[in-house]
């Protein structure tokens, strides 16, 4: 054994080379992703080799290893960021945010208590306030960042029950409609919420949720929060939020927005007509790795009053007896995020959000989801003019939902088995109206008319032949 530390250390030669390295690799997977298959599938069998490794007792070359990653690991995949990735929602990740999350890995700093990362909580609180002013919710709103949305969303809800229903939330009941995400249901699972407190309503018009309103109360229950969407995923609805916000003073309910995927569109002019109503939410999920193109992880919930989140997370609240994390405390102007969320040790998330937005400028972001608009738009004329395809939904949010005309499910999902199968698009099947769709989401920054239209023709010739 050696008698010094450096088990885990490399010259400084060696780590700069690994990391000219492993940016090159990274490089030129980002310029290079049009010529490469936008999917590339993997049996268990295929992986076979990666999954039946031994403990590794002994060192390898490290440069090696980044060649294998990003020769039989990483690839082996579905390439959110290439022009012809149009399923779920894409995330098309940019360079200077990849940059964030190395310096962020690299300084292994967290900004949940200040006097343990001051500066990462600084750029956390601050680009948590830019991102709430660039969706027009009220001055003073403030927040947390998260892995996701499942944890963004979970948070809101959280903070709702206590504020709303105190200590005791027996009898609790929200309320959100049938095309709620998975992860709201998965978030109200974690949080002991049973189904039977979740009313999931065909459509989150304000008549309907006020009869289930007063029929819960009438029952003894204690309905406490409406949860409405700001683009689902599978058509990018969005739910009457205007309605359900005055529904939600007049009831005392509290209003939370699941925009995970839409809220970024209020950069936009358009965007923020679309979602009006958006600024009278009491708490909005938003997630910068879809419609704002960064690497995962980053979720992100915004507050009317953070007040209430630190009610709801403060540390104070879940001692066990032990205090010796008063060294870590605030003083009264300094803010410990960890009081304000799930996470007490978290990744200094901001960092990638804050070096994209400082490095490319906002007016960059806002002309790249307004091009993802303009997209669906195009995309929802051109099916409009078809003799061959019905518009299904759309354009919402940058979705489109659409059907090769008098084909049935079986043929629209032939459609999409075929055209996933050439190699350089990628699209996604929903259900609308109980009819199989085709679903294209276009807030791919990369991706032209001409890819746009090249689907829409693969789909055509898909469907001629499907039908034969």
């Amino acid at each position: 054994m050696p008698d010094e530390a450096g088990w885990l250390d490399l010259p400084p030669e060696r780590m700069r080379e690994l990391g000219h390295q492993a940016v090159d690799l990274v490089v030129d997977h980002l310029t290079g992703l049009r010529a490469q298959p936008v999917r590339t599938p993997a049996t268990p069998a295929d992986l076979r080799h990666v999954l039946s490794e031994p403990v590794p007792e002994h060192p390898a070359d490290p440069g090696l290893l980044l060649e294998l990653l990003t020769r039989e690991v990483l690839p082996r995949s579905l390439r959110l960021g290439h022009p012809g990735c149009l399923a779920f929602i894409p995330s098309a990740n940019n360079f200077l945010s990849v940059l964030g999350d190395l310096l962020a890995s690299g300084f292994n700093t967290s900004p949940g208590a200040w006097p343990v990362g001051a500066g990462p909580a600084a750029v956390e609180l601050v680009t948590a306030r830019w991102l709430a002013e660039l969706l027009g919710l009220p001055e003073g709103t403030g927040g947390v960042f998260t892995p996701g949305g499942t944890l963004a969303n979970l948070t809101a809800i959280a903070a709702a029950r206590d504020d709303r229903l105190g200590a005791d939330s027996a009898g609790g009941v929200l309320y959100c409609s049938d095309q709620t995400h998975p992860a709201v249901l998965k978030a109200c699972h974690v949080l002991g919420l049973r189904r039977e407190q979740v009313r999931l309503l065909p459509a989150m018009n304000a008549e309907p949720v006020r009869q289930a309103v007063h029929a819960d109360r009438a029952a003894g229950l204690r309905p406490f929060l409406l949860l409405a969407n700001a683009g689902t995923t599978a058509t990018g609805a969005i739910d009457p939020l205007p309605e359900l916000a005055e529904l939600s003073r007049a009831e005392g309910l509290w209003l939370h927005v699941d925009g995970a995927h839409g809220a970024a569109a209020a950069l936009t002019e358009r965007g923020r007509t679309a979602l009006r109503g958006l600024a009278e939410a009491d708490s909005v999920a938003v997630d910068p790795h879809k419609w704002l193109f960064q690497p995962y992880e980053i979720g992100c919930v915004l507050v009317r009053n953070p007040d209430v989140l630190h009610r709801a997370f403060t540390i104070d609240r879940f001692r066990a007896g032990t205090d010796y994390l008063t060294v870590s405390r605030p003083a009264a102007t300094e803010t410990n995020l960890s009081d304000h969320g799930v996470q007490f040790t978290t990744a200094a998330r901001a960092l990638k959000l804050w070096l994209s937005l400082k490095g490319f400028g906002v007016s960059a972001f806002r002309a790249a989801i307004d091009h993802g608009l303009d997209q669906a738009e195009h995309v929802a004329h051109r099916v409009a003019v078809s003799h061959e395809l019905d518009l299904v939904t759309g354009p919402s949010l940058g979705i489109v939902c659409l059907r090769y005309r008098d084909g049935s499910d079986e043929t629209q999902a032939a459609i999409c088995r075929h055209v996933n199968e050439s190699g350089d698009t990628f699209v996604a099947t929903t259900t609308v109206d109980g009819q199989l769709a085709l679903r294209l989401c276009t807030i791919n920054p990369r991706a032209t008319r001409a890819d746009l239209d090249r689907v829409l023709t693969a789909i055509v010739t898909a469907g001629r032949s499907a039908a034969v």
